[in-house]
């Protein structure tokens, strides 16, 4: 095989070109031109002058963000590649984008698929295209097995229009692609990103596929606004595609760039950004973009030299490199004919996925022959390399100092999550010791009137014994009464242990059962404080996912305050109600005293850790709060706090979506 590139001046030259070169009448040809200029009248002449001068050929064609020939770069201009193979077999075809990237993808490869494919170039309209999506579609059919390469189509950064072409069709949202079939051909691709990331991880809270809405649940036009000032936030989506979002995966750093941005503040950008995860700032590097050129080019050192190399580099190179953009293009421009463009995402690929890059130069080299070359660029470039390093040593030490910053921002701020936690770990244990004090204390008066009962007995029988009174009915009758009391208090203990016991997994349970089990504990204890317990519940199926030693403690907590506030009262009819409710399909408890309420001036502290209202070693301060915390972690829930007239209303809502148990 062999390429030919050409910058097109006029469609007479044009002509003259191709007749020259014989490609009018090649069988096995690909053209490829990449237009500077993005406008559909423009792309349909080229399109319609190429497929009539050349009719066996597949032509397929992009617009640009900046054209590549050689190891120039230009703007506003045309370039023209014309590959003519003699081992290879070519397949190209369109595809129309019916609002489906992944069917797009799926319908494009399936079109181009053959036997023995080496390699697929495609092409897509930049703005409404999802690029990554895209790709998955093409995975459906490559999936490893050929390398897929190409990008997608740019218009000058104006993110108004985008065309493609295949033949002498143009296409404003679509895909065109070719796929090359050989057992001889050889196919290598490569990348290079040279983008650091900066600044502290931020996590994607709000995001639909490639729109992202919110980062750190802040819009996200606001958190460019708050690193980069108004009017770099004011050049968005434009700038963008300099200062992209990096996220890792599958041990790759991948870029994306905005493309769009709507009037709600959200942005569009070339790929999929996906809720949950972690992104960071990019920032690119002249220095360190050319000299991974080099280290691009000495792969090649012991790999066949290829016959043809295209480069299809991110936009954003060009605009950083600028006048020096061509400097990353010499280290492959050595080893072959180069042509290419700068696009709007970058497609590659590897034995386990496709990739859609941003910020990245992709290269794609294919040969028929195997020659072997040695690279010697590196000392071509080592004058012009050192001037640019100069110039960026200072944007170099700003970044590494950002890192660092950030390093240490996210250790400071790790140790501090740390230790909270391990604080509130704490803090629950002693609330939970404090309320198993209380429950033995419970416990301890559940058990004295049974106690007594069977004490009482015991001495009768005896005494019945020693008169010669006890006949085989008493005593059968008083082993049945110890053994009935030995039962009550047996599933007293079982209560407790079950309370002392924490649930090892989410489950289901009645909460008419939860608030019965409760009781068993507690009953007596309150009853002897002269404390009547009214329990309604408007529907006895009502159930919850989650923890139930969890919502106990939240119960137990709120009765045992009640409790302990009734102490300082001297009224007579002390009540505490139980309501269980639901509302909105959500479950409630509602739990009401007449033990005084709360003062105005503490209620709104009353969940705040270590706050108290009892003297000193008789309470934690961390009940409610750990009560509040309970709610709202392992039960998406809350706990509120209502006054009455003489009393206290606290209303545990016990919502069930995104169950989890995280105290």
């Amino acid at each position: 095989m062999y390429t030919l590139n050409y910058k097109y001046k006029s469609i007479k030259l044009l002509k003259e070109w191709m007749y020259d070169n014989n490609i009018a009448s090649q069988k096995e040809c690909l053209i490829q031109f990449f237009s500077g200029i993005p406008n559909e009248k423009t792309m349909q002449e080229l399109a319609t002058t190429l497929s009539t001068i050349a009719p066996n050929a597949h032509v397929i064609g992009t617009t640009t963000d900046g054209e590549i020939l050689g190891d120039s770069v230009s703007e506003n201009e045309i370039v023209i590649s014309a590959s003519i193979f003699q081992k290879s077999k070519l397949v190209s075809t369109l595809e129309l984008h019916n609002g489906c990237s992944y069917e797009l993808g799926k319908n494009l490869a399936n079109e181009l698929n053959n036997d023995d494919i080496k390699v697929m170039i495609l092409f897509t309209t930049g703005l409404n295209v999802n690029g990554e999506t895209f790709l998955e579609g093409v995975k459906t059919f490559s999936d490893g097995k050929f390398i897929v390469s190409g990008g997608m189509a740019g218009d000058n950064a104006k993110f108004k229009n985008t065309f493609v072409s295949h033949n002498s069709q143009v296409l404003v949202d679509g895909a065109v692609g070719v796929s090359i079939s050989s057992k001889e051909l050889q196919v290598k691709n490569g990348y290079r990103f040279g983008w650091d990331s900066v600044g502290l991880p931020m996590k994607v809270t709000k995001s639909e596929k490639n729109r992202v809405y919110e980062l750190d649940n802040i819009p996200i036009i606001d958190i460019y606004k708050k690193y980069f000032g108004n009017e770099i936030a004011k050049l968005l989506p434009g700038v963008g595609i300099e200062i992209p979002l990096i996220v890792e995966r599958k041990g790759r750093k991948i870029a994306r760039a905005s493309i769009n941005k709507f009037d709600d503040g959200s942005l569009l950008f070339a790929g999929n950004i996906l809720k949950n995860e972690l992104v960071r700032f990019g920032v690119g590097h002249a220095d360190k973009i050319i000299n991974d050129s080099e280290h691009l080019c000495s792969e090649y050192k012991n790999n066949t030299h290829p016959e043809s190399i295209f480069v299809y580099s991110c936009m954003a190179r060009r605009r950083l490199l600028n006048l020096k953009s061509h400097l990353e293009l010499k280290g492959v421009a050595s080893k072959s004919s180069v042509s290419g463009f700068f696009t709007y995402g970058e497609f590659f690929s590897d034995k386990k996925s496709n990739y859609l890059f941003n910020e990245t130069m992709t290269v794609l080299a294919m040969s028929e022959v195997g020659v072997k070359q040695e690279c010697k660029v590196k000392d071509d470039l080592e004058d012009e390399n050192i001037h640019i390093s100069k110039n960026n040593v200072i944007l170099n030490a700003l970044a590494h100092m950002t890192n660092v910053i950030a390093v240490e921002w996210e250790k400071k701020l790790n140790h501090e999550v740390k230790k909270n936690k391990e604080k509130e770990r704490a803090s629950f244990q002693k609330n939970k010791l404090a309320q198993m004090g209380e429950m033995i204390g419970m416990i301890a008066h559940q058990w004295r009137q049974p106690l007594n009962a069977i004490s009482a007995t015991g001495i009768n029988i005896s005494l019945l014994s020693g008169m010669g009174m006890l006949d085989d009915e008493k005593l059968q009758k008083s082993s049945e009464f110890i053994q009935e009391q030995c039962q009550n208090m047996s599933a007293t203990i079982n209560t407790f242990m079950n309370f002392v016991k924490p649930s090892k997994e989410s489950k289901n349970f009645n909460l008419n059962h939860t608030i019965e089990a409760i009781m068993q504990i507690m009953g007596t204890q309150l009853s002897n404080h002269n404390i009547s317990i009214e329990i309604i519940s408007k529907d006895t199926d009502i159930t919850l996912d989650g923890y139930e030693d969890l919502l106990e403690q939240v119960v137990i907590n709120i009765l045992s305050n009640a409790r302990d506030a009734f102490e300082e009262l001297d009224i007579e009819d002390k009540f505490i109600k139980i309501t269980i409710y639901t509302k909105n399909n959500i479950p409630h408890i509602a739990i009401e005293d007449n033990a005084g309420g709360i003062s105005e001036e503490i209620k709104d502290k009353i969940f705040n850790p270590y706050f108290t209202t009892k003297e000193q070693g008789k309470g934690t301060g961390i009940g409610l709060f750990m009560s509040m915390d309970i709610m709202k972690k392992s039960f998406n829930g809350n706990l509120k706090y209502t006054s009455t007239d003489n009393g206290s209303i606290f209303n545990i809502i016990c919502k069930e979506e995104n169950l989890k148990n995280e105290v």
